[in-house]
């Protein structure tokens, strides 16, 4: 990925933070994400729920295709 603007990079660094949250409560990297997006962007639930659903998507397709290369 690319960084073109240093808001890209903000929402880099805030995205990075939700996946390696580290503080005693226990919110899931989704619940963190859905706050910084519906809160901080302004998106709306569907739209976070987009954005989940494709990393979830990518980062499966990720794993598979590691998976995949070791076992060739």
């Amino acid at each position: 990925m690319t960084i073109h603007y240093n808001t890209d990079l903000e929402i880099q660094v805030q995205v990075s933070n939700c996946f390696n949250h580290k503080h005693t409560t226990s919110d899931s990297a989704y619940k963190l994400l859905d706050k910084y997006l519906r809160h901080e962007c302004g998106l709306d639930y569907h739209e976070v729920d987009d954005i989940v659903d494709r990393l979830e998507e990518q980062v499966a397709e990720h794993i598979i295709e590691i998976i995949e290369s070791k076992q060739a």
